[in-house]
């Protein structure tokens, strides 16, 4: 909830040109907010020249622009992000992914309802690796092994056909290894969404990108699970795995 400090306010103006949601207004030489329009989208606080306004407690702190990238360092950043898939047997200390998950938290998203579950328990790590592993050897059983499958896709559905044979390699190699991942990652990150609040899916997108980038700055490698959601959402055992 965003508060007002009314000795600091001097009623300037500057959040209420800035608010999009139109909640903010000057009323008897006051500055009031109709919460139940607020986003909470903290671009008040981010423009008052008195920090004069707050959210759920957390006082405003000025910006340092001495600490900004440049624009070549900000290039360069996103020239070397890469998906990485082989990833070292050590473990990342937990202080430091916490500190990643608070970074998702400044994601230009419009869902406030964002959750981030942590696993880096390798035994739990394990048990989604055999989880997806389990999907890939149900799914190649069922849907590849038998020749007419692939004849009603190249007859019904021809325009699917190159992404159902580009999927094959690559779940003959998972069932190759016997793992769901090609090399079990150190700790998995989930962003979990409220399915009453419209734009989950875009706005975790936006907050794992977050993550990724800050997560490659401190030298680590990081990969989307974007295909694997399908999977691990519809897990019960998933879902009981990590309580």
């Amino acid at each position: 909830m965003i508060t007002v400090n009314h000795s600091a306010c001097n009623l300037c103006e500057a959040c209420i040109k800035v608010c999009h949601e139109y909640c903010m207004a000057i009323a008897d030489g006051k500055l009031c907010i109709d919460l139940q329009y607020c986003s909470t989208c903290c671009q008040c606080i981010a423009v008052c020249p008195f920090k004069a306004l707050s959210w759920d407690g957390h006082q405003p702190v000025g910006f340092d622009k001495k600490q900004y990238p440049s624009s070549v360092q900000v290039e360069e950043l996103f020239r070397e992000r890469r998906t990485c898939r082989d990833f070292m047997d050590k473990a990342i200390d937990r202080t430091l992914l916490e500190q990643i998950a608070l970074m998702a938290g400044y994601a230009p998203t419009h869902n406030f309802f964002l959750r981030i579950i942590i696993i880096d328990d390798p035994k739990v790590v394990e048990k989604m690796d055999k989880i997806v592993f389990r999907f890939v050897r149900k799914l190649y059983r069922f849907a590849y092994k038998p020749e007419w499958i692939y004849n009603l896709i190249k007859f019904f559905t021809p325009s699917y056909t190159f992404e159902y044979l580009k999927a094959k390699p690559k779940l003959e190699n998972s069932i190759k290894i016997g793992r769901g991942f090609k090399t079990i990652p150190a700790a998995i990150l989930l962003v979990v969404g409220e399915k009453r609040v419209p734009l989950s899916l875009e706005s975790a997108q936006y907050a794992i990108y977050n993550m990724d980038l800050y997560a490659q700055s401190l030298g680590l490698g990081c990969r989307n699970l974007v295909g694997n959601q399908i999977i691990l959402n519809h897990s019960k055992t998933l879902r009981k795995v990590i309580n």
